[in-house]
């Protein structure tokens, strides 16, 4: 049986242009395009069509039908495995067809095998590959990972002070089109004293941080941030959240004495490891999720602000994670943990607890303080 006598016939949506023809050669030459040389193109299909249904995409042919009737069929996935009948083809004409509008965050690719059989079902080509792609539309919101983000800056800080990082995620593409691209902006600030302006956010990685001086704690003791997320790199879809930044006055008992705290220590250099991001959750009802409380960044001695107050603490199950990976990335080196996480649980909520972490690029260590 020899493959250089199937086809694929592509319709072009160009005018007045003849369409290519994917012809097998004999063996040993590859595949080839009548008009250029080529391989075997994935098919786009959109997301989301409005039909009518069945909708053409690409006729298959044979040239064997010149010389017997030939009779075509396809199996794979969305043709005779789940889910089923998604793609169909006309058994006499070839024609490949779509039987319904498809959706790119459930399946992003259908791998198909086309079959063609003589009248008496002996094949007359082997199996030909077909790959269809789902193209993308933005058709998703991002979505924020928390309703309310909670962060502490100490009074008085300059600034450029890293605060705490939000995040968004949205499921369209975000490797071919800008469809799920985020880009965060702060919408308004409450209240808009001593200025409007306190607070600035990255675009890109949403880390807000303080953008003027002038925090006092006993002026204004927390200030509440409107935040957004608009996919299309900004210009497209748009989620909102809430940011809750509480400034610490300095020298308060608070500062020194949280029910939870920690201090982490770069063991390659034996130096503190400052500018490291750490999140606290705590394992809550409904469903018992991990709903994150805090966000702390450690300072030039490795420590930060505490992770619970004094009298803030509850028993149940709580997590550090600790983001080594983009830590020992500004190091200059590669890290193996790409974070460190930290589950404990909290029996006695009166009991002072500090969980400091010793770091290396290849290893961790965490032990129980107090």
């Amino acid at each position: 049986m020899s493959p250089c006598t199937f086809a694929l016939l592509l319709l072009l949506l160009l005018p007045d242009t003849a369409p290519d023809v994917l012809t097998f050669p004999e063996p040993g030459h590859g595949l080839w395009w009548q008009k250029r040389d080529w391989v075997i193109p994935p098919i786009n299909c959109p997301e989301n069509e409005r039909g009518p249904f069945p909708k053409k995409l690409v006729q298959i042919k044979s040239n064997k039908d010149k010389e017997t009737k030939v009779f075509y069929s396809i199996t794979g996935q969305g043709a005779d495995t789940p889910p089923v009948g998604v793609f169909i083809v006309e058994r006499e004409t070839g024609w490949l067809e779509v039987t319904k509008p498809l959706d790119r965050e459930e399946i992003d690719k259908y791998v198909l095998f086309s079959h063609a059989v003589a009248a008496n079902g002996q094949p007359v080509e082997d199996p030909m590959e077909i790959i269809i792609t789902v193209t993308d539309q933005n058709d998703n919101r991002p979505v924020f990972t928390e309703a309310v983000f909670h962060g502490t800056v100490p009074e008085g800080a300059e600034p450029g002070t890293p605060v705490l990082q939000v995040l968004a995620t949205d499921a369209d593409d975000t490797v071919s089109s800008s469809n799920g691209v985020v880009v965060y902006s702060i919408l308004r600030q409450m209240p808009d004293q001593p200025q409007p302006h306190m607070f600035a956010i990255s675009g890109s990685t949403g880390v807000i941080s303080v953008a003027t001086a002038g925090l006092v704690a006993q002026a204004v003791p927390e200030y509440t941030l409107e935040i957004q997320a608009a996919d299309m790199e900004g210009y497209g879809l748009q989620a909102t959240a809430t940011v809750l930044i509480k400034v610490q006055a300095e020298g308060t008992s608070e500062m020194a004495n949280g029910s939870l705290t920690t201090h982490v220590l770069n063991t390659v250099t034996g130096l503190p490891a400052a500018g490291l991001v750490i999140r606290l959750t705590q394992l809550q009802e409904p469903g018992l999720q991990w709903t994150e409380l805090v966000q702390r960044w450690t300072d030039e001695d490795g420590r930060c602000l505490p992770l619970l107050a004094r009298g803030q603490a509850k028993a149940g199950t709580y997590k550090l994670r600790f983001e080594t990976a983009a830590y020992w990335q500004g190091q200059g080196h590669t890290s193996f943990y790409p974070f460190v996480e930290v589950v404990f649980t909290i029996t006695d909520p009166s009991q002072k607890l500090h969980v400091p972490l010793l770091i290396s690029p290849y290893s961790y260590t965490t032990y129980r303080g107090s």
